[in-house]
């Protein structure tokens, strides 16, 4: 019996690391999972839900508006400075997009510079109070995908939010935390070196 057990623990050991990679592979997908679930049951219960006797199951009035909503994706910003972004933001949003894309929402690309405040270096940006003027020169969507995001020693803190294109009514919004990880640190650097140096030593915006 013993040696059995032995050759199953030694086994058991050479696994776990797998495991946890994997694991740590996967926590942005599922942040951004249940942020696309928060946002989806927010517009759900504003838009979907039965007023009147239309004929339609709760399903099918739940499908006609996710196909009818145009939703426009940007970048999270640093909460602590709205004009710095990095890639995990960019992350987030590409699964975010996945999940609500997936859910038959229809989605937007915004990588068109003349449209918005863009960064080469750091990715397309939106801020709540840029909302009307994206509209205005845009004007095909019903609502804008933006956020920002916090830093702490630990965890990051992602805050998203769905904004109305014409209203800048906030419709939905959604929070994750994502743990910092080895695989997660690289992409917290900006693409400065300054900014590199400030995170690995603790001293940059949003390290507490």
């Amino acid at each position: 019996m013993r040696k059995i057990t032995l050759p199953l623990i030694l086994a058991l050991g050479l696994l776990l690391p797998c495991v946890a990679n994997t694991a740590l592979a996967a926590s942005v997908p599922s942040a951004a999972d249940s942020i696309g679930k928060q946002l989806d049951k927010q517009m759900v219960q504003r838009y979907a839900a039965k007023t009147t006797d239309d004929g339609l199951s709760q399903s099918e009035r739940e499908n006609r508006m996710r196909a009818r909503t145009i939703i426009m994706g940007t970048v999270a910003a640093d909460l602590n400075d709205l004009n710095a972004s990095c890639p995990l933001a960019r992350q987030m949003t590409e699964e975010i997009s996945r999940y609500l894309v997936s859910k038959g929402y229809r989605f937007q690309e915004l990588r068109k510079g003349s449209y918005i405040r863009f960064h080469p270096e750091t990715g397309e940006l939106i801020l709540t109070r840029n909302v009307r003027q994206l509209a205005s020169r845009v004007g095909t969507s019903h609502a804008v995908l933006a956020g920002t995001y916090i830093v702490s020693a630990d965890n990051v803190r992602f805050t998203m939010r769905l904004i109305h294109t014409t209203t800048n009514e906030v419709l939905a919004m959604g929070t994750a935390t994502v743990s910092i990880s080895d695989d997660v640190l690289p992409l917290l650097y900006d693409f400065n070196s300054s900014s590199r140096s400030n995170l690995l030593t603790g001293t940059g915006s949003g390290l507490q």
